[in-house]
This record gives C-alpha cells, sequence and structure tokens, in this order.
C-alpha cells in the first residue's frame, strides 16, 4: 500500500513537472540543439531582406554637410543566424545598386561626376539583444552594428560643355589609369522593429570606406598641361576651371589644385528594409488538449 502511494505521488510530480516544462515555457532549462541548415524552417536560420533608401557621396569635390546629395540605392540579402558564433552574432550578404553624384563645392574649379555602382558585401552582425529560442520571444526593438568587407564598382561620367554627359575613365584626365573595382570595408548601426512571427522592419546608415580615389575622377593635386593630351576632349574635362590660372580674387577657388591624394573617397548607405525569416515555430502546438507552445 505504501508503494502505490510512493509510485502515485512520483507520478503527479513528473506530471506537474512536465506540465509546467511544456505549458508556454520553451522547454525552459534545457540546452538548445546545436543548429544545422537541414532544419533550417525549424531551427530559424534564414532571414531575407529588401531595402530601399538613398546613398551620398563623399570625396574631393565637396566638403562638409554639403557632401549630403542624396541618390536612390535598392539592395537585398540573406542573414545566417548560428550558435556557434553565439546568439546574438548573425552572418550576413548584402547586394546592392546605388548611384552617387556632385557637382563642385569650388564654384570656379567647376568640376562634376556621377556615377552608377554596385556593391557585393560579406558582413558580420552583432545584435544588442540576444536571440530567446524562439523568433516569438524576440523584443519590439533591438539594435544592432554591423561591419564586413566587400567589393564596390564604380564608373564616373562628367558633364560636358554642350551638357551632355561623358565617359571620363577612358579620357585619362589626370593621365592615370585606373580600374572599376574597388575594396570597400564598412561600419553601421541600425534597429529592428518587430512587426509579427515572420517579418520585422530594420533602418540602418553605415559609411563605406574605399581603397580608390577615383570614384569622381578627382585624385591629383596638379592639373596636367593641356598639351600633355591627345584629344581636346580630354584637355577639356581635365580642367573646366573658369578661373585659372588662380587670380586671387575667389576664396573658394582652390588655388589651381585639382584634387587630394591623400584621402580616399567613401560614400554613405541609409536604407529602409523588410526582413522574412523561414520559421516553422509561428504558430501555437498542442498535445492532446495542453498547449505546448504558447502563441
Amino acid at each position: 500500500m505504501l508503494t502505490f502511494i510512493v509510485l502515485n505521488a512520483l507520478t503527479f510530480d513528473a506530471n506537474a513537472q512536465n506540465r509546467r516544462i511544456y505549458k508556454g515555457q520553451y522547454h525552459k532549462g534545457k540546452s538548445q540543439p546545436n543548429i544545422s541548415l537541414k532544419n533550417i524552417s525549424k531551427n530559424e536560420l534564414i532571414t531575407l531582406f529588401g531595402s530601399l533608401g538613398y546613398a551620398t557621396y563623399y570625396g574631393d569635390l565637396c566638403e562638409g554637410v554639403d557632401c549630403f546629395k542624396f541618390r536612390p540605392q535598392i539592395g537585398g540579402g540573406a542573414l545566417l543566424r548560428t550558435n556557434f558564433l553565439g546568439k546574438r552574432f548573425s552572418l550576413r550578404g548584402d547586394v546592392r545598386f546605388f548611384r552617387l553624384y556632385s557637382d563642385d563645392y569650388y564654384k570656379y574649379r567647376n568640376l562634376d561626376f556621377r556615377s552608377s555602382n554596385w556593391e557585393f558585401l560579406a558582413l558580420g552582425q552583432f545584435d544588442f539583444y540576444p536571440y530567446a529560442k524562439m523568433m516569438r520571444r524576440r523584443p519590439k526593438f533591438n539594435p544592432y552594428i554591423y561591419g564586413g568587407v566587400g567589393l564596390m564598382t564604380f564608373d564616373p561620367w562628367g558633364k560636358m560643355e554642350n551638357g551632355k554627359w561623358h565617359k571620363l575613365r577612358p579620357l585619362e584626365t589626370e593621365h592615370t589609369k585606373y580600374g572599376n573595382v574597388a575594396f570597400v570595408y564598412t561600419v553601421g548601426f541600425g534597429i529592428k522593429f518587430r512587426y509579427s512571427y515572420k517579418w520585422n522592419f530594420m533602418v540602418e546608415g553605415g559609411y563605406r570606406y574605399t581603397t580608390t580615389d577615383h570614384i569622381d575622377d578627382v585624385s591629383a593635386l596638379n592639373y596636367p598641361k593641356a598639351s600633355s593630351f591627345d584629344n581636346s576632349l580630354s584637355a577639356a574635362m581635365s580642367n573646366k576651371s573658369t578661373n585659372f590660372p588662380y587670380n586671387g580674387t575667389d576664396a573658394q577657388t582652390p588655388q589651381d589644385y585639382r584634387g587630394n591624394p591623400k584621402n580616399n573617397d567613401g560614400y554613405f548607405i541609409f536604407s529602409a528594409c523588410v526582413t522574412y525569416t523561414f520559421t516553422k515555430n509561428h504558430r501555437p502546438k498542442f498535445k492532446g488538449d495542453q498547449q505546448l507552445l504558447r502563441k
């Protein structure tokens, strides 16, 4: 009789523990299984996103707030969450098309450019709040930082006297040959906003440091002599100044300086993003009449 009572008590206690574990506590106390790509949706590994926003150039043709001449950009990418790197860290890949533009801060130097560009980035993203076993438990707001490296393409065009635009790289306006691909390294900050089980919004901004000073086709300190060019168009696009040589009458003329070879060009990217996470954990589960996971 005593044995029967003890067994009943143990069974009741085990059932009570099961109810506590299953009813809305997400198996508290159990370690999360190793993440593998075999169960992408079950383990909420992959997030896709699309973005729209603005790009703005920073380089030889602008100063301070004058650099903020916004042009459109559109992009997308994916994030891979993995416990091997911790619950705050994700791997991320971005692809983006964007445009850059600037007229000259020094009006009498009279240079300008515009360019259509691509960037391809491999990034790491660190969330301030960790992944909490299931997406449903994430906070409404989650700030994050990101950083990484990649490549960008660029192809500057300049405006001719007749108002039409012409490719600058083939003209070699500084007697310099350069390619149209550069390395990029970037850092940025953003905030994620929870919308539903599978959907988020993100707002972010980051600066791109590049390994080129020719996004705007301007780098050399001095103007080449017009007689050193083989064609008149290269000479005309190399020196469009309306106050050359410098006569000392205009404070915003850079005294015959064409560019600044000491600093490479860069650009900012500002984005508003929509994200979608592959998950099967967005519905409550039941075992008999017991709800295993809270909605």
